[in-house]
C-alpha cells in the first residue's frame, strides 16, 4: 500500500474543499460561524474519505476492475450504448436499490429509507454548513434563498414550499429512524444476521444515525413547542453526534456508500463480456467467459501471491466452472491413504460382527 500517495490525495481533497467553501460563501461573507465545528469536521472527514478511497483503489482486484471498467466505458464506438447501460444500472441498482428488492420488500424499504434519508439530508446540510446556501428575511413574511450569493425566488413564510424547505431535515430524520428501526429489528430476530453480525460493524452505524435523527428532531421540538428549552445543550449534542459519524464514515461500514458506485464499471464489464473474445476451457473445449475477464482474474490472483498452476501448465482459472468441480472431485478421490483406511472410526478389515460386538460392549 502506498500511504504517501493516498495521504497526498486526502490532503489535496481537504484543500480543494476549503477553497470551495471560501469561494462559495463569498469569502465567508455568507458563512454562519455557529456551524464552524461542522465545517472543520466535514473538511477533515472528506480528506479521510478520499484517503481511504485511494487506498481501496490500490487493492489488486479493485484497481484492475476499476481501470477495466473505465476502458470499456470510454470506447468511442460503444460510448453511447455504454452510457445508456451505465445510466440504467445507476437508476436501478443505486437510486432505486432494485437488486435488494429481490431479497424482500421489507429489506428494500429499510435500505431505501436510510439511503435517501441520508442523501437528502447531506444535500441540504452541507451547502448550508459551507455557506453555499443561506436565507434572508425580506419584508415581514418572506424569505429569499441565496445560492453561492445569487438570489433565488422569494418564498412566503407560511407557504407549503417554505414549510417543506424548513422542515425537510425533520422529514428525512423520520425516514432514517424508520429505516434504522427496521434494520435493528431484523438484526435482533433474523437468525442469519444474528450469526454473522458484529456490534461495532452492524449496530454502531445505526445507533449513530438514530442519535443524529433524534437530536435533530429535538431541536425542532425545542424551538417550536418548548420556547427553546435546553436548545443549546441539544445543539451541542447534535453537533457531537454528527461529527463522530463524519469521522466514522471513512473507516466504518458506511464507507460502502462511497464504494457502491464503482459497481457500475463491473456491471458494464459483465454486460460487454459476451461481445468479446471468449475463453475456451482446455479440458472440455467449452466457451464459458470472456478471455479478457479470465486474464484479469489470473493477474489479480498472481498479484495476491496465489499460484493455481496445474501439472499440464494451465491454471485452474482457465477452466470452466463445471470442469473445476469435476477436477476437484477427482483430486479428493485420489488423495493418498493414511495408514489404514478408516470409516467412522472402524478399520476396513473389521467384519460387521466384530463391529457389532464392540458396540454391544
Amino acid at each position: 500500500m502506498n500511504y504517501r500517495l493516498s495521504t497526498l490525495f486526502g490532503l489535496g481533497a481537504s484543500a480543494i474543499l476549503t477553497v470551495l467553501i471560501l469561494v462559495g460563501s463569498r469569502n465567508l461573507q455568507n458563512f454562519d460561524s455557529a456551524l464552524f465545528g461542522y465545517t472543520v469536521a466535514s473538511v477533515i472527514a472528506f480528506g479521510a474519505l478520499i484517503f481511504r478511497y485511494a487506498l481501496w483503489l490500490q487493492r489488486p482486484a479493485t484497481r484492475t476492475y476499476w481501470k477495466r471498467g473505465w476502458q470499456i466505458y470510454l470506447k468511442r464506438e460503444k460510448f453511447v450504448q455504454n452510457t445508456g447501460i451505465a445510466a440504467k444500472t445507476f437508476a436501478g441498482n443505486i437510486l432505486a436499490q432494485s437488486f435488494i428488492l429481490k431479497r424482500g420488500f421489507k429489506r428494500w424499504l429499510m435500505h431505501f429509507l436510510i439511503m435517501w434519508g441520508c442523501i437528502i439530508s447531506a444535500m441540504i446540510t452541507f451547502p448550508l454548513v459551507f455557506g453555499w446556501v443561506h436565507f434572508e428575511l425580506e419584508g415581514d413574511i418572506g424569505y429569499r434563498a441565496y445560492l453561492f450569493g445569487f438570489p433565488l425566488q422569494l418564498m412566503q413564510g407560511r407557504s407549503i414550499t417554505a414549510w417543506l424547505t424548513f422542515h425537510a431535515l425533520d422529514i428525512t430524520a423520520i425516514m432514517v429512524l424508520v429505516g434504522c428501526g427496521i434494520a435493528i429489528h431484523r438484526r435482533l430476530h433474523d437468525r442469519g444476521a444474528i450469526a454473522l453480525q458484529q456490534f461495532l460493524l452492524d449496530f454502531v452505524p445505526h445507533l449513530m444515525l438514530i442519535a443524529i435523527s433524534v437530536s435533530g428532531l429535538m431541536l425542532t421540538a425545542s424551538s417550536l413547542w418548548f420556547d427553546g428549552y435546553m436548545y443549546h445543550f441539544i445543539a451541542l449534542t447534535h453537533q457531537a453526534t454528527v461529527i463522530m459519524t463524519l469521522f466514522y464514515l471513512p473507516f466504518g461500514k458506511l464507507f460502502h456508500i462511497v464504494q457502491r458506485p464503482a459497481s457500475l464499471g463491473v456491471e458494464l464489464y459483465r454486460k460487454r463480456s459476451p461481445e468479446m473474445q471468449q475463453a475456451e476451457c482446455p479440458r472440455c473445449r467449452t466457451e464459458f467467459s470472456a478471455q479478457i475477464w479470465v486474464d484479469d482474474l489470473n493477474k489479480v490472483i498472481e498479484k495476491l501471491g496465489f499460484d493455481y498452476t496445474l501439472p499440464d501448465g494451465t491454471k485452474l482459472q482457465d477452466h470452466c466452472p463445471q470442469c473445476k468441480r469435476i477436477m476437484r472431485g477427482i483430486s479428493y478421490a485420489n488423495l493418498p491413504d493414511v495408514n489404514e483406511p478408516v470409516f467412522l472410526g472402524v478399520r476396513a478389515e473389521e467384519s460387521k460382527e466384530e463391529v457389532q460386538t464392540k458396540d454391544n460392549v
